[in-house]
C-alpha cells in the first residue's frame, strides 16, 4: 500500500512538472514568435518606404495595412493576436506597435504575452547590407561543409575530413592542383575547395 501511494504521488508530481515545463515552453515560443514577427514585419514595411522613388508617397492607412499584412504572415501559432498601433509617421518613417498574443495554457487557463517595438526608417537607411560569400568544401565530389562568410573576413576552415584507408593531405582550389594553406585567408568571393587524400 505504501509503495502504491509513493508511486501515485510520484506520477502526480511528474505530471505537474511536465505541465509546468510545457506551459513555460509555450509561453517562450509565443514570445519568440511575436519578437520575430514584429521585427521582420516592421523591417519589411519600412524597407518598402525606403524603396519608394522620389516623389512617391504612401498614406498612413496604406502603410499600416502593409505592416499588418506582413505581420499576419509571420504568425504561425493558433493564438489570438491583437496589434495596437502606438505611433506612425510615414513622413519621418516612424512605426511603433504593441502586439498581444492570447493563448490557452495546457491546464485550460488563458495566458498572454506582449511585445512592443519602435522602428525608425533612418535605422534601415544607415545600415548597409553586409555582403556574404559562400565557401564550399568538397570531399570526393560531395559537399562536406558549406559556410557563408562576410566578405572581407577570415575564411572558416572545417575539421579534417576522414576517409577510411586514406590520409587527408589538404585543400586545393576547385580546378587547381596545388595544395593551399587557407589559414588567415581573407574572403573576397565565393570559393570551392576540394579535399586531397594520400
Amino acid at each position: 500500500m505504501k509503495n502504491m501511494v509513493i508511486g501515485i504521488s510520484a506520477a502526480v508530481f511528474l505530471g505537474l512538472l511536465v505541465l509546468i515545463a510545457y506551459t513555460l515552453h509555450g509561453r517562450s515560443v509565443r514570445q519568440t514568435e511575436l519578437d520575430l514577427a514584429l521585427s521582420t514585419a516592421m523591417e519589411e514595411a519600412l524597407q518598402g518606404l525606403k524603396e519608394l522613388e522620389a516623389g512617391q508617397t504612401k498614406d498612413t492607412e496604406e502603410f499600416v495595412e502593409e505592416f499588418l499584412q506582413r505581420f499576419s504572415v509571420q504568425i504561425a501559432s493558433r493564438s489570438q493576436v491583437t496589434v495596437h498601433i502606438l505611433d506612425v509617421d510615414v513622413e519621418r518613417g516612424l512605426l511603433s506597435v504593441e502586439a498581444v498574443s492570447a493563448f490557452r495554457h495546457p491546464i485550460g487557463r488563458m495566458g498572454t504575452v506582449s511585445r512592443r517595438r519602435t522602428a525608425i526608417l533612418e535605422q534601415y537607411r544607415s545600415q548597409e547590407q553586409p555582403e556574404y560569400c559562400r565557401i564550399t568544401y568538397l570531399v570526393e565530389g560531395e559537399c562536406y561543409k558549406s559556410y557563408y562568410v562576410r566578405k572581407g573576413s577570415i575564411i572558416r576552415i572545417p575539421g579534417k575530413p576522414g576517409i577510411e584507408g586514406k590520409e587527408f593531405a589538404g585543400w586545393r582550389e576547385a580546378g587547381g592542383e596545388e595544395l593551399l594553406s587557407l589559414a588567415g585567408t581573407i574572403v573576397t568571393e565565393d570559393c570551392t575547395y576540394v579535399a586531397r587524400f594520400r
